[in-house]
């Protein structure tokens, strides 16, 4: 055991030094753990969606966000990986809407649909590029045969009043 005697010279400081000593001993596992971060590994199914534009390149680290059904409150944010992915895991059945926007501009939405079981339908979005192709060109035929309809009932009411 210690004995240190009041009349010693230091022994203020001493004891100081040995309370010191004592919270630190007592204390340090208690602020040590309340830092600590623990982790587990678990094989629970997650939904994978990966973006990419028509060269095959892909949005790398671009900011995205997962919205549960009926939410407009994120369920989760964060950057799309290296590969172009955005995963989550969701607790929930419904449609599950991932947004990627680009600082660029570009951005896309994938919609997930998610059944009781957890599994996971989708639809890819935007289809070939022949089929975006070809849909552009409908719709361009289609205002122009408006216009041109247009065109010729204004004409006819010209002649006929």
């Amino acid at each position: 055991m210690i004995s240190i005697r009041p009349t010693e010279p230091g022994a203020p400081f001493r004891r100081l030094l040995l309370v010191c000593v004592l919270a630190m001993l007592l204390g340090l596992p208690g602020v040590s753990a309340s830092h600590e971060l623990y982790h587990r590994v678990t094989e629970a199914g997650a939904v994978v969606v990966q973006f990419y534009f028509p060269d095959d390149d892909h949005p790398y680290f671009e900011p995205y966000e997962v919205f549960p059904p009926g939410s407009e409150i994120p369920f989760q944010t964060g950057r799309v990986n290296a590969l172009g992915e955005v995963s989550f895991r969701p607790d929930r059945p419904g449609e599950w809407r991932v947004r990627v926007a680009t600082e660029d501009g570009h951005g896309a939405v994938a919609r997930v649909d998610v059944d009781k079981t957890g599994d996971a339908r989708w639809e890819t979005g935007g289809g070939s590029r022949t089929e975006r192709i070809a849909a552009s060109l409908g719709y361009l035929f289609g205002a122009f045969g408006l216009l041109a309809l247009w065109r010729l009932r204004a004409a006819a009411r010209r002649e006929n009043p």
